[in-house]
């Protein structure tokens, strides 16, 4: 289906099966957005339809079924099993990114105070921020 930009006159050659009804489509020359004269939107469903969608029909109950609870006595806080809720298990992977993650940071932090002299000299304004962390002595 051929289509154009009421803004710009732009032509675009669209497929029929990507034009669904109330489809809007953006120019790639201007930017405009229109709905296209071909794809006409279908009819908005009934509001009363939407908010109340069809009751399944209940199935007789015997002697032995459970009674059931109301929507009151649930919304109460009475727990709905008695098992305790669980929590999905963390994958070993993540475990070791945060192993390895820590094992690098404590190796940097000691790295950087073992051989402060060699930083220091190597960057001067480092002396303040040593200073600073009462590391600036270098034990002989």
């Amino acid at each position: 289906m051929r289509i154009t930009c009421p803004a710009c006159a732009a032509t675009y050659e669209i497929p029929e099966t990507l034009l669904r009804p109330g489809r809007r489509v953006r120019c790639a020359q201007c930017g405009e957005e229109w709905i296209p004269l071909g794809a006409v939107p279908e009819a908005v469903p009934d509001q009363a339809a939407i908010a109340a969608p069809p009751q399944p029909a209940e199935k007789p109950r015997s002697s032995l079924d459970p009674p059931r609870m109301a929507a009151s006595e649930r919304s109460r806080g009475a727990p709905a099993s008695s098992q305790p809720e669980r929590r999905p298990r963390t994958h070993p992977i993540l475990w070791l990114g945060w192993a390895a993650s820590v094992a690098i940071v404590v190796f940097a932090l000691w790295g950087g105070a073992h051989y402060r002299a060699a930083v220091m000299a190597a960057w001067p304004p480092s002396e303040r921020l040593y200073a600073a962390l009462g590391l600036a002595s270098v034990p002989r």
